[in-house]
């Protein structure tokens, strides 16, 4: 019975060894992951709410702080990569957490609420205004219009 215990036990420190030995390695790729993620989600890093009451500044270390100088109030959240070929994320904040995609505009960036197929712009996040940067109202790019 006492061997018994014993060989449990050596199965046991042989286990978590096996686990030491491997782990940093399976921690690389996360850490690859969230690089490459970046990239990506980085032009979207600084955004504003539709009814512009609230702003988001996203980290490079999957961080996301959400202001709100109207309400007095600052939150703390991360986001993670949902679909590195769709370029969607998960924003989680205290207040909300949601599902994002990246759009690309004229203007910068989009974090559109919901997929590229659907968006509720209510829900998204818009590129801040540079105030180094010109104002740009609209952007049309010329129509490709074919007549039978």
């Amino acid at each position: 019975m006492a061997s018994a215990y014993g060989l449990l036990g050596l199965f046991r420190l042989l286990t978590v060894g096996l686990a030491y030995l491997t782990g940093p390695q399976d921690q690389l790729q996360p850490a690859r992951n969230l690089e490459a993620a970046w990239q990506v989600l980085a032009p979207c890093a600084e955004t504003v709410s539709f009814d512009g009451a609230w702003t988001m500044s996203l980290n490079e270390h999957g961080g996301a702080i959400v202001n709100s100088d109207r309400h007095g109030q600052r939150l703390q959240g991360h986001w993670e990569l949902l679909d590195a070929k769709a370029q969607s994320y998960r924003i989680d904040v205290l207040a909300f957490g949601n599902d994002f995609v990246v759009v690309p505009t004229a203007a910068g960036c989009l974090l559109g609420s919901g997929t590229l197929h659907k968006v509720d712009l209510k829900l998204s996040w818009f590129m801040r205004d540079k105030p180094d940067r010109e104002d740009l109202v609209a952007s049309v790019s010329p129509a490709h219009v074919t007549m039978k």
